[in-house]
């Protein structure tokens, strides 16, 4: 028994001795390991010199107004859209700058954020700061922003071109594909222009839908007609005939030079030699955002503080966690409690870029915010509309851009049904039911007109329930409500004449306005309100992009154009079938 304890204690004392020497063994190593970081981060930093930032390289391409705060563990942090205006903000103020460079060819933004942006950078030229634009394929989408600059630079080459051409709009429309399939989407609305489902129940566009885009995409050309011949000092009616005749579409640079339309031709390390540009004091705009403005605090708190709270993406009442790119009540009930843990918080600023969903999200939305006892006022970025604007009703002030579409005022809700497969494909059902409407939800059986009139019925009362909201809040009488809603659809500045908003005015200016109307001192402070991703849900994350990889469906959506559209639009009917929407689904590139 001796020997045996012996033997014991003996292997206790070496297991510990075994495990203490590898752990002491991989603090040694740990200990080496970030000894050596340091040592390449300091020579690396005395190798270097440190940049100067004379020049900033704008390359922005489809920046999210939200974002999760820890969701890309694996790179860097994206920028959100309030970065990039923080950024600008302190480029206009930073006497060390001289110039900034838009690179065009990889602009790729609404044009609610280029008629923002094109604010920022008016500031910019005020502030003494030269604005280049440069680029080898110059259209619609990013030759408004160019017209702004003090040169437009193009490659001087006939391979690259300058394409202005009007406006072109076009849509899928799947009836014919399903009736092949034997599906039958039955689509209940109400609100005449209400178009969401119209794809799936015909092959043409109804009159009311293109009435609404005609007038709409009208509107935004004429803008822009306007806006590029002032900035360009060209004639407006000779760009007008130009375009409209295709006669600066597939343009050479060497012909849009001849016609005013750019400046200089020249290769971008002309451009930059000319400028004395070296990799020392140029950098792009992530790289100064991270090394200039990321820690930067702005502002007092003790003066006051504006919090900013963003709603972008389609309205769900049950996603799951922590999700990006969608709104729920949970995750803005979250945001809403930061915000309010803020010092000395006096106002709310609710940024919403959104086409709706979810009518019963929408009204939980509506009904959070509605209780806070502090003032919100509301920014509506590209799209505000349905059930966008409907949570947007909760703001004491409402203000759009010129190129926000809003409106939307109206409720559709949609059934699939599969009753005709049974004979193409061998399938059939079988029920057992009691209750004369216990079948509506059934995709085997047929909608009655009775079913599709209790369907009608319930959604009436939501409608109604809409705009009462915004009767009330925007104080119209709903008999002259009812001809803005039915579920047309707006611009800002169209939404502005008939008080379906305030204002126009940017996210900036938004915060200005509210910090003027509460008396704060210049010097208030803005905070962001992010949300953050625990440990579970970055593994969470992770996981979800490991099973993308291998998912086939992930795999059409990347390398199939529409594809991405179309499943994410199946989905949201699938888990919305047969609830009220408030939801519009298309996107303009209104320029």
């Amino acid at each position: 028994m001796k020997f045996l304890d012996f033997l014991k204690k003996f292997l206790i004392f070496t297991l510990k001795e075994i495990y203490s020497f590898f752990l002491k063994m991989s603090l040694f190593i740990f200990i080496i390991f970030i000894i050596g970081i340091a040592a390449i981060a300091i020579f690396n930093f005395k190798d270097k010199p440190e940049k100067s930032y004379e020049y900033i390289l704008f390359n922005v391409s489809n920046v999210s107004e939200d974002k999760i705060l820890g969701s890309n563990f694996l790179s860097d942090e994206k920028l959100s859209y309030m970065d990039i205006l923080n950024s600008l903000d302190d480029i206009k103020n930073n006497n060390q700058v001289k110039g900034v460079i838009i690179a065009l060819d990889t602009i790729d933004l609404s044009s609610a954020k280029i008629e923002e942006l094109t604010k920022k950078f008016e500031e910019l030229k005020a502030n003494n700061k030269k604005i280049y634009a440069f680029g080898a394929y110059i259209t619609n989408a990013n030759y408004k922003l160019a017209s702004i600059a003090n040169e437009v630079v193009m490659v001087p080459s006939s391979s690259a071109s300058l394409d202005l051409t009007g406006y072109h709009y076009s849509d899928l429309y799947y009836k014919g594909l399903f009736d092949k399939l034997g599906v039958n989407m039955e689509v209940v609305r109400i609100g005449n222009y209400k178009s969401y489902g119209e794809e799936y129940v015909g092959n043409d566009m109804t009159p009311e839908l293109r009435s609404e885009l005609t007038r709409i995409l009208e509107n935004r050309y004429n803008k822009f007609i306007t806006d590029v011949s002032k900035n360009r000092k060209v004639d407006k009616n000779v760009l007008n005939s130009d375009i409209v005749n295709g006669n600066i579409t597939s343009l050479t640079p060497f012909s849009a030079r001849d016609k005013g339309l750019v400046d200089k031709l020249e290769q971008f390390s002309t451009l930059t030699e000319r400028l004395n540009i070296s990799e020392n004091n140029i950098a792009d705009i992530t790289d100064y955002y991270q090394k200039r403005v990321q820690y930067e605090k702005t502002g007092n708190s003790r003066n006051g503080t504006i919090a900013v709270i963003y709603a972008e993406g389609s309205i769900l009442y049950d996603a799951d966690g922590i999700t990006e790119g969608t709104i729920t009540p949970d995750n803005i009930l979250q945001k809403i409690e930061k915000a309010m843990q803020t010092k000395n918080l006096k106002g709310i600023v609710f940024r919403v870029n959104s086409g709706g969903g979810s009518a019963l999200a929408s009204e939980v939305i509506y009904q959070e915010l509605t209780k806070l006892k502090i003032p919100i006022y509301v920014s509506m970025a590209d799209t505000t509309a349905s059930g966008g604007y409907y949570i947007s009703m909760a703001g004491k002030k409402v203000f759009a851009n010129n190129a926000t579409i809003t409106g939307s005022i109206g409720v559709v809700s949609m059934l699939p049904k599969l009753y005709n497969t049974q004979d193409k494909y061998g399938v059939h059902s079988n029920s057992i039911s009691k209750g004369k409407y216990s079948d509506i939800n059934d995709s085997f059986a047929p909608l009655s007109e009775e079913s599709r009139a209790k369907i009608s019925q319930s959604m009436q009362e939501t409608y109604n329930e809409f705009k009462s909201r915004v009767s009330k809040n925007r104080k119209i009488d709903e008999n002259v409500l009812e001809s803005y809603a039915q579920g047309r659809i707006w611009l800002g500045d169209e939404a502005k004449d008939i008080k379906l908003v305030d204002g126009i005015a940017s996210l900036d200016e938004v915060i200005k306005i509210m910090a003027k109307d509460l008396k704060l001192h210049k010097n208030y402070a803005v905070e962001n309100i992010y949300l953050e991703q625990d440990l579970s849900q970055k593994l969470k994350t992770l996981l979800n992009m490991i099973v993308a990889k291998v998912d086939l469906s992930a795999q059409l959506q990347k390398n199939i154009p529409q594809a991405k559209k179309a499943f994410n639009e199946y989905d949201f009917a699938m888990q919305n079938q047969n609830k009220p929407l408030y939801y519009l689904t298309y996107k303009l590139n209104l320029y």
